[in-house]
């Protein structure tokens, strides 16, 4: 009786927990990407590298892509959120966790150190290849887009310390219903 009673106030608690740590559990999951390339010398040059969030599985839209660093020093911020961005292509397709198909345009207008009229961002599959492509020109540098495979390669940010507590939790809730089984 008074096993019946602790393994209850335990299971009870698990699920406590798994519930307060796991907020909005009923929302879809989202994935961020870093991602590099390397930008075209007709481009400006430089290696690339920054951050695309907010994606779901199959077809979205990135709430947030942003140029994190850039061996030339330009382009760097972010091409979807401040009002000063102006995005034109923002569609994205994430199969099992990577991304599989991605079309992105946007600019912005001011960057650190590289004047008013900034940049534009080009991230996208070429279609006869197949190949994932990236670009960052200065706008007002209208060289033609460049083919050919660039590098452009996305890496899956792990998951927050709460995907862990949650994990936590639901292996607690297993181990829960597995003593009480032998202890019955």
């Amino acid at each position: 009786m008074m096993k019946n009673s602790i393994s209850r106030v335990l299971a009870a608690a698990t699920v406590a927990i798994s519930v307060l740590t796991s907020s909005h559990v009923a929302q879809a999951v989202t994935f961020d990407f870093n991602f590099s390339f390397s930008n075209p010398e007709s481009f400006g040059g430089g290696h690339i590298t920054g951050i695309v969030r907010g994606l779901t599985e199959g077809t979205s839209n990135a709430t947030s892509v942003e140029i994190l660093g850039n061996t030339e020093n330009f382009g760097l911020g972010g091409y979807i959120g401040p009002p000063e961005t102006n995005t034109f292509i923002n569609l994205w397709k994430v199969e099992s966790g990577a991304v599989t198909h991605v079309d992105f345009v946007s600019y912005i207008d001011n960057t650190p150190g590289a004047g008013s009229d900034c940049c534009v961002l080009y991230l996208w599959f070429f279609p006869p290849t197949g190949a994932a492509e990236g670009a960052l020109r200065l706008r007002s540098n209208y060289t033609p887009y460049p083919e050919g495979d660039l590098g452009l390669r996305f890496t899956p940010v792990p998951l927050p310390a709460s995907g862990g507590l949650l994990f936590a939790a639901i292996m607690g809730v297993a181990g829960v219903r597995r003593w009480n089984k032998s202890s019955a």
